[in-house]
Order: structure tokens, then C-alpha cells, then sequence
């Protein structure tokens, strides 16, 4: 299956909002496409009041009824370029439990991983392959994507992707990987290739069993890749963090190996990874870049123009803002950037707000929220 995926309720829209965010894919120009997440599937910035305490839990319909009504309740509200779908949500770090590390579950937050068992340079070579049928949380994930495939007539993502870094990281710890790169290269390499190649099947398997095209049916963070232009993405959060040295050596060339392995795909980072932008443009199949610029529009004017001139779109977000500010965001937002490979997300957390790159506790209406949001893209949305 492949090509437009849509579902029976939604069917209109869905063909819609895929042409629309197609075009930008082709970089034809025109107002920038843009999406208001209150579909969130993670339950950070959450109201606590709405989070049911089995959402993650071995049943999945707690999950499945939790993201419908939000889904339900999207749809009559907006007219943006969001396009439905259902995630099998139990953190981020459901490949690293494969590999044996604990995760941790707390009431009304999202499953989180404990610190990494790996103490000694010696111990990596006794890491294993994961049995996804079997080991950690990816039993769970398969039997929740089963779940919504015969209960639903929605598509179905794979879980939340951690990339090889990332998945690195929380199987060794930041400290040791770090160390271990300059004393113990040869050994780094061979643990980033055995976790790129269980990440390559890891999301094959999932694919296979959401009935989803290899090369198709991706969505980076809600946003759906279009056909054409590959069927992976994830998340490479900790990229900000390195220089750009280790990174190309050690990292650039797996994630060229896992965008070809699916035609292609997007990469998720949070913050400001500028000093990358070079590895990011010389990564192999990478189509698209979805950056949570946490209010660095300099930054991120920075990276979109880079990418722009590469012919990869740029998906430039963050959590809703504090109210008085949500207005100047977004103007300058637009006249910082132009319009041409851009979509623009504002994702709705009425627990929290984004202030000046810091998020605070809040207590907002999330429709009016999602509306001022809106209506501040509208007004400095031009071609």
C-alpha cells in the first residue's frame, strides 16, 4: 500500500492536505501549509485532568480512544494541512529496552528511559540483537499497532523513531560515549552499525505489520511525508550537543544508511544544531529537516535558508507561546523566512507555554489557544 493513504471519515481532507503539503515538497511556492497539533499522542504539556492513567499501559484501547477523540475533535476545528492518524505512543525509548534498558512509568507522563547499564568498553560486545516479539517495550508496540489496524479505519505510524545517536546514547550514557569515540573508535563504530541495522528492521517490522508502503507513510512528529520523497524519519535531538567532527565521522554515515533504506526521510532535532548544517546537507536521503527551533527564529532562518538552497524542506516548530507573544512570533517568523519548502507547526500543550526559548507551567484553553495561533499564521502567511 502506498501513494495517498487516507481513511473513510477523513477521505476529502486527507487528499487535500497531501497535495497541499506535496507542493511544498516541489517547492512550487505559494502560502506556506501549516499545522495546529492539538492531536498530540505524547502527554507532555498535557492538562493532567485529561490523561487517562492506562493510556501506555499492555491494553491499547485506552491509547486508541485517547488519540480518536483528539483526532475527532481536530478535524471540526481547523482547516490546516494535518492529516489523521494513529500512533503506538510508549516513549522514547522503546529500542533502547530492546537492548535491556529499564524504562520507567509514571502516572500522567510519558514513559521514560533509566540510566544505561553498559559500564565498561568490554560489555558492548555482549549486547545482542533485540527479538521485537519479544524483548523490552516492542512486543507492546506491535500488539498496539495490531490493535488499531483491526479496530480502526485510520493509518497506523510506526512508534516514536530514536535515531542511532540518540538510541547510543541511552544504551552507553552521554560521558562514556563521548570518551569512547576518541579512545575507542573501532568499537563505537561497530555499535553504531549494529544499532542502525536493528533501527532498519525494527521499522520494517512495524511497517509490515501497519499494512504501510516502505517507501511511504511517514510522519515526522505528525506531519506526514508525502509520497515520493522516502518512508522514515527520527528523531536526532542529541546532534546538538556534538561537534561536528564526531558527528560526520561516527554518525553521518548511518543516518545516510537508514533515509536510503526507506527512499529517503526527515530528521527531527530540537534546538539549534547550526553547527550541522553542513552534515545535514550532505546526509543521504534526507528530504526534509523538522526542527523545534524553541524560539531561535535567528537560528532557524539560518538553517531554512541552507536547506532551502539544497532542495530540503524545512518544517519549522514549537509549543504554543505565551499568549501576548504569539502574535510578533509569527510575524517575524514570516518575514524571517521565506515561503518557498517551509511548513509551519505550533504544537498545543495547555499545561505549558513556550516563553522566550523556556517552557513555564500554564493552564490554557487549548481550542482558544490553537485559534489566536491560527489566526496570527493567517495574518502574516503570504506568498
Amino acid at each position: 500500500m502506498g501513494g495517498m493513504i487516507t481513511c473513510p471519515r477523513y477521505e476529502k481532507e486527507s487528499i487535500g492536505r497531501q497535495k497541499l503539503i506535496s507542493s511544498v515538497f516541489e517547492f512550487n511556492g505559494g502560502k506556506t501549509p501549516y499545522v495546529i497539533y492539538d492531536a498530540n499522542y505524547w502527554l507532555f504539556g498535557e492538562a493532567r485532568e485529561r490523561i487517562p492513567l492506562d493510556y501506555c499501559s499492555e491494553d491499547p484501547a485506552s491509547m486508541v480512544r485517547y488519540q480518536q477523540t483528539k483526532i475527532d475533535r481536530h478535524m471540526k476545528t481547523y482547516a490546516d494541512a494535518y492529516i489523521p492518524f494513529l500512533m503506538p505512543w510508549y516513549g522514547t525509548g522503546v529500542l533502547a529496552s530492546g537492548f535491556g534498558i529499564k524504562v520507567i512509568h509514571q502516572d500522567y507522563m510519558d514513559p521514560a528511559v533509566d540510566m544505561p547499564t553498559i559500564q565498561n568498553i568490554e560489555q558492548l560486545k555482549d549486547l545482542k540483537k533485540p527479538d521485537p516479539e519479544k524483548d523490552g517495550l516492542m512486543p507492546r508496540v506491535l500488539n498496539t499497532i495490531r490493535y488499531m489496524k483491526k479496530h480502526t479505519d485510520l493509518p497506523v505510524g510506526v512508534t516514536d523513531c530514536q535515531g542511532v545517536l540518540t538510541t547510543a546514547l541511552q544504551i552507553v550514557g552521554y560521558e562514556k560515549m563521548i570518551y569512547w569515540m576518541h579512545d575507542y573508535p573501532n568499537q563505537v563504530h561497530d555499535l553504531l552499525g549494529m544499532i542502525t541495522d536493528v533501527l532498519i528492521d525494527w521499522v520494517k517490522i512495524q511497517k509490515k505489520a501497519a499494512g504501510q508502503a516502505m517507501e511511504d507513510d511517514a510522519y515526522v512528529l505528525g506531519v506526514k511525508i508525502p509520497a515520493g520523497y522516502g518512508g522514515v524519519w527520527f528523531s536526532d535531538d542529541d546532534a546538538v550537543i556534538f561537534g561536528p567532527e564526531l558527528y560526520k565521522e561516527f554518525i553521518v554515515p548511518c543516518n545516510s544508511r537508514l533515509l536510503k533504506a526507506f527512499g529517503g526521510g526527515a530528521i527531527h532535532y530540537c534546538g539549534n544544531a547550526n553547527q550541522h548544517l553542513g552534515n545535514y546537507l550532505y546526509t543521504e536521503g534526507l528530504t526534509a529537516v523538522h526542527n523545534m527551533c524553541i524560539d531561535d527564529l535567528d537560528g532557524a532562518a539560518k538553517a531554512k535558508k541552507a536547506f532551502t538552497e539544497k532542495g530540503i524542506v524545512y518544517i519549522t516548530a514549537d509549543f504554543n507561546l505565551s499568549a501576548e507573544r504569539i502574535d510578533g512570533y509569527y510575524q517575524e517568523l514570516f518575514r524571517k523566512m521565506d515561503t518557498r519548502g517551509l511548513i509551519v507547526v505550533s504544537y498545543i500543550a495547555p499545561a505549558t507555554q513556550l516563553n522566550h526559548g523556556k517552557y513555564e507551567s500554564a493552564s490554557l484553553d487549548p481550542e482558544k489557544t490553537g485559534r489566536a495561533i491560527e489566526a496570527a499564521i493567517n495574518r502574516y502567511n503570504h506568498s
